[in-house]
């Protein structure tokens, strides 16, 4: 028997038999008493007491915020206990964003599970002023957004000249008071805001602006150490002679033998240092600002936002509300799930890092499955690999997801989002002729619009693309991943892979990442990504109806898909729903 190589292979009980990458399952249509609940493992608070913040459900932090609060009076104290026990937590930039409120960066509002250095703080600080899990994320916008009104241009991008600034009534700058007022120098800044909302498509007309500042340079911060005070925030400053800027951030805390600790997110995770070794260790820091909560910081921030006119409503109504709006917004072919907030909120947190726990009972089901087939038709288990995700309750299980495959038309999926990336305003308006090429890349695995696509973009171009963060598509360290070493059709140029030598190549694992991100609206960006949906829908054209699609006639299904086939190897990826499930 020849063997059908399979790259990926996926079937449930609604499908005879398939090979898409991606699938999903029922959900129970929501339950108006279901929609404001706050998720609660309800463990004990003195079970929370000794866990990791990180590990906390949004019930549990909530109801630990009350009787922190109740239990400890100081804020200062509190943002150091919360900083601490947060200690562990996992670092990743590109992190927050304003989802569901906006999609431009369709990352979520929060994430308790990971930070980076300016989230971290945030959030340890928006947890000491509050007493409840609303307050809580109301006081987390009311401190990432201009007037706690949520936006791409109204957020506190960046730090001196945003953060600071916009949060001035609730800290105060320190640094010029430090060592006696005579250790602070002048810092000098020029905020190019237009130059990074030029990506998003908005907020291109905002003028350049000069930024007059002070900070410590970092041959003084020692003498100044012992002025400092729990709690403070710290801006880490970088640059050379001629320009500063806040490039890290963190926060002070006291040690028992009085030393002032610097506790701050950074790769791979949230530590605390002493502050003096962290700045002598850090080769592009050439100083340090001190912000400090003011005095009756708790009062402050509850007036902040009992009277912020402009502020966005944050409560389980107006998340639900903004998901209902997204949904009813969207495109037929490019429609999110209907979800909850909670369970919305979950899936833009979900990722898939080597590490990711699979769900035990759906692993043994696909690790059967795949036996099963294998054993049928004659295929060795190394060249057979597949990768199932359930979007509604995130169920994963894979089969050698790390095992990198020659992907022949897979990885025409590259091409797709190289354009986006490099057409950022083709998310709002694209031309219909080319919307109907790309539709033909990627449904019908036109050969020539991929090389007229991948010719113009150029390869390096859409290598450097796949390989850029957040999308890091190639991981030399576990298997290789998505790549695009040749454009189809074409003998040259090509270049392999570093690890195999392919001119096409993927793996399960970077392949559910891209239609994870997909479904995220992180793939550019919330925009750019419902365009790039559609033209994997393109109606207008009939899937290929080979392989698992022809078991779905009649199913009621709809999917978006990208197949691949080159001799005897066969790789099919798929995003499947039906109805409401998905």
């Amino acid at each position: 028997m020849r063997h059908h190589r399979l790259a990926a292979f996926f079937a449930t009980t609604i499908l005879a038999a398939g090979l898409p990458i991606i699938g999903c399952r029922s959900s129970r249509a929501l339950q108006p008493e279901q929609l404001g609940q706050v998720p609660d493992a309800g463990r004990p608070i003195a079970d929370l007491a000794n866990q990791p913040l990180y590990k906390f459900t949004e019930g549990e932090l909530g109801r630990y915020l009350a009787n922190l609060h109740d239990g400890q009076p100081d804020v200062a104290k509190r943002v150091v206990q919360l900083a601490r026990q947060n200690i562990g937590q996992p670092y990743e930039i590109y992190l927050l964003g304003e989802f569901p409120f906006e999609t431009l960066d369709a990352d979520p509002i929060y994430c308790l599970q990971r930070s980076d250095c300016l989230t971290f703080c945030e959030h340890t600080f928006s947890a000491a002023l509050s007493n409840d899990w609303w307050s809580y994320l109301s006081t987390l916008q009311r401190l990432r957004y201009r007037g706690g009104k949520v936006s791409m241009v109204t957020r506190n991008h960046y730090t001196i000249a945003d953060w600071d600034r916009n949060n001035a009534y609730l800290f105060e700058d320190m640094t010029p008071r430090l060592g006696g007022g005579d250790v602070a120098v002048p810092l000098t800044q020029v905020c190019r805001r237009s130059r990074f909302f030029a990506q998003f498509g908005v907020g291109q007309d905002i003028p350049d602006e000069p930024i007059r500042d002070t900070y410590i340079p970092k041959d003084r911060v020692a003498s100044i150490t012992g002025e400092l005070r729990d709690g403070d925030f710290v801006n880490i400053i970088r640059g050379d002679a001629s320009s500063q800027w806040a490039g890290h951030t963190g926060m002070i805390g006291i040690s028992p033998d009085g030393v002032a600790d610097f506790i701050h997110s950074a790769r791979p995770a949230v530590r605390e240092q002493p502050l003096v070794e962290y700045v002598q260790s850090d080769k592009r820091c050439v100083g340090i600002k001190i912000l400090r909560l003011r005095d009756g910081a708790q009062q402050i921030i509850r007036d902040a936002l009992a009277s912020s006119p402009e502020a966005t409503p944050i409560s389980a109504d107006s998340l639900n509300a903004a998901l209902a709006r997204l949904r009813e917004e969207a495109p037929k072919s490019a429609k999110p799930l209907p979800q909850t907030w909670p369970k919305a909120m979950r899936l833009q947190t979900y990722r898939l890092p080597p590490d990711v726990a699979v769900n035990a009972d759906l692993q043994s089901r696909l690790e059967s499955i795949d036996k099963n087939i294998g054993d049928d038709l004659d295929i060795p288990a190394d060249e057979r690999a597949v990768g199932v995700l359930d979007l509604n309750d995130l169920r994963l299980a894979m089969v050698r997801p790390d095992d990198m495959f020659y992907a022949a038309s897979v990885p025409k999926i590259c091409i797709l989002l190289t354009y986006f990336k490099e057409h950022p305003e083709a998310a709002r308006s694209l031309d219909p002729g080319i919307a109907s090429e790309l539709g033909r890349m990627i449904k019908l695995s036109d050969n020539e619009l991929a090389a007229k696509y991948g010719q113009q973009l150029g390869m390096k171009t859409i290598q450097k693309v796949i390989n850029s963060r957040p999308y890091s598509f190639y991981d030399k360290e576990h298997g290789g991943g998505l790549w695009y070493g040749k454009h189809y059709n074409r003998s040259s140029p090509r270049e392999g892979d570093p690890l195999h030598d392919h001119s096409h190549g993927a793996t399960v694992r970077q392949l559910l990442r891209y239609y994870l991100m997909l479904e995220q609206g992180r793939l550019v960006n919330g925009p750019a990504s419902q365009r790039m949906k559609m033209i994997f829908a393109s109606p207008q054209f009939e899937h290929l109806g080979h392989n698992f699609v022809a078991g779905l006639t009649g199913r009621n299904v709809s999917l978006i898909r990208k197949s691949g086939t080159w001799e005897d190897w066969h790789l099919d990826t798929a995003r499947i729903q039906h109805g409401d499930r998905a």
